[in-house]
Parts: structure tokens; sequence; C-alpha cells
């Protein structure tokens, strides 16, 4: 776990990422050409590949700020995943709470749910078309050092 935030210049890629992946949501396959266009590419480093891989995802790297963004989506269901090495778990739920505000999500505590050892906090809404799952991490387990990341999921039915 990340104990010292990364710079607000950094922070501000990670925050752009993911309100990319909120605004495209559950457009995944126009959400990854959107961050293509705004400078990520698909890393290169083995062992992002080999995660991407296992999870069936791609993994975009913003080459100037260490920003990954994981996309993923099998059927209806589609993840966006936006973390970076340093990110702290405060500001993983800094990334995680403009999804929170859009879907208008409840916490999981809320809807009767308990907190994942991991999660710092996560919210969800289940509606007759979709289901929305947002989660702000301690830590993600893609990257080499101590860092955090936010996750958007979404089921369409």
């Amino acid at each position: 776990m990340s104990a010292e935030p990364v710079t607000a210049e950094r922070f501000a890629v990670a925050e752009a990422a993911a309100a990319t992946c909120g605004a495209m949501a559950p457009n995944w396959a126009g959400l990854e050409v959107q961050l293509k266009a705004a400078g990520y590419v698909e890393t290169d480093d083995a062992a992002l590949k080999a995660a991407g891989r296992r999870e069936g995802a791609v993994i975009l790297e913003d080459p100037t700020s260490g920003a990954l963004v994981l996309i993923g989506s099998r059927g209806g269901e589609g993840t966006c995943i936006v973390g970076m090495e340093g990110l702290t778990p405060q500001q993983s739920y800094g990334l995680a709470l403009p999804w929170v505000k859009s879907f208008d999500l409840q916490t999981i505590v809320e809807r009767g749910q308990g907190l994942a050892k991991n999660a710092v906090q996560a919210w969800g809404r289940l509606e007759p078309d979709r289901d929305v799952y947002v989660a702000a991490y301690k830590t993600w387990d893609v990257l080499d050092g101590p860092g955090a990341a936010a996750r958007l999921q979404m089921s369409i039915r």
C-alpha cells in the first residue's frame, strides 16, 4: 500500500482516464479507441500483458505518468480499472467518487453486502437494464510496487 500520494499532475492523468471510462461505459471498445487517441499505448510490460491475458483484457499505459487502464469485456459485462504505482487508497477513493455520483450508487454495506479486505469502499446499483459496481482499492496486484486502483464494472442485461 502506498503511503505517499502521487503528484497532482500524475493524479490528474488518472482522473482524466477515469472520467473517460465513466463517460464511455459500456462502450468498452470505444473507450480503448478514445484512450489511445489521448496517447495511451498497449503496455509492453510482460507481466502486465500476462495479467491482461488472464483477465481477458487489454492494459493501456500512459507513457508519461505511468497511469494504467485495464479494459475488459465478455458478453454483457465490462470493466475499466484505473490505477498507478504510488496511488494511495485515498486517491483511489477520489477516482471512484465521480462514478459513484454519476451512476447514483449506494455503498454495498447499505445494500446489505460485506466489504472485501482490499477495498477502501465499494458501491453498487441494480437496475432493470444493468448492474453497476464501483470499488476503490487499497492495492492492485498487477503493479510492480505499491499503488492502488479504482474499478468500474457494468453488466448489461
